[in-house]
């Protein structure tokens, strides 16, 4: 019989921050008082966390903050897990971006790996970040219960990365994470040091 150590990451997105209809990116918009609520909604009955990572962007560290004072918790900000950064698109209203960069944009996002007109991170960079957050994550937490509050473009890289998308733009379109979205990543892990991850979402409470 094969042992498995389990390790289950619950994965926040912020919620509503000011800069709302911006491309935010790496700037560091703050929460809102709504924003907050959606959080701790998102989280109810999620009371058996062992350790908090979240992104040091304060839409997401004041939440995880304040969630890890609660529970007499650890918590790590990890720059691993920003949001992408758009270089010079980076915290504009997506309005100007269309009236600016309208043609540019239609082709960035047709397939945006193949192209950086924003002079910020490329996606396939992006994307590196993500799988090495992942894997730095589960070396440093396994076995743990972990709640980790981050960014809807995070979160969709991986997804893309846990269920082998293929790199074109359609995950990125496709995928709706609304502020406060949670989902759960579930992972075993074998005597041979397999990484066997499973998706919940929606998320059940039951361990």
């Amino acid at each position: 019989m094969v042992q498995t150590t389990t390790t289950r990451i619950d994965l926040l997105r912020h919620g509503l921050p000011e800069g709302d209809g911006c491309l935010r990116g790496h700037t560091d918009f703050p929460i809102t008082t709504k924003g907050m609520e959606q959080m701790w909604l998102a989280v109810d009955g999620l009371a058996d966390i062992e350790k908090v990572l979240t992104s040091p962007l304060s839409r997401c560290r004041e939440f995880a903050e304040q969630f890890a004072c609660r529970f007499s918790l650890p918590i790590e900000p990890l720059e691993y897990w920003q949001e992408m950064n758009f270089g010079h698109w980076d915290g504009q209203s997506r309005d100007m971006l269309w009236e600016t960069y309208g043609d540019t944009l239609h082709q960035y996002w047709q397939n945006p790996w193949l192209s950086n007109p924003h002079g910020g991170e490329t996606l396939r960079e992006f994307d590196s970040r993500i799988q090495q957050a992942w894997q730095d994550l589960l070396h440093q937490n396994s076995g743990k219960r972990v709640l980790l509050v981050t960014h809807a473009g995070v979160m969709k890289q991986l997804l893309r990365i846990l269920l082998d998308m293929p790199e074109n733009a359609g995950y990125l379109h496709r995928l709706d994470l609304p502020y406060a979205a949670r989902y759960r990543v579930t992972v075993f892990h074998d005597k041979n040091g397999v990484h066997w991850p499973q998706l919940q979402w929606p998320v059940q409470q039951q361990f």
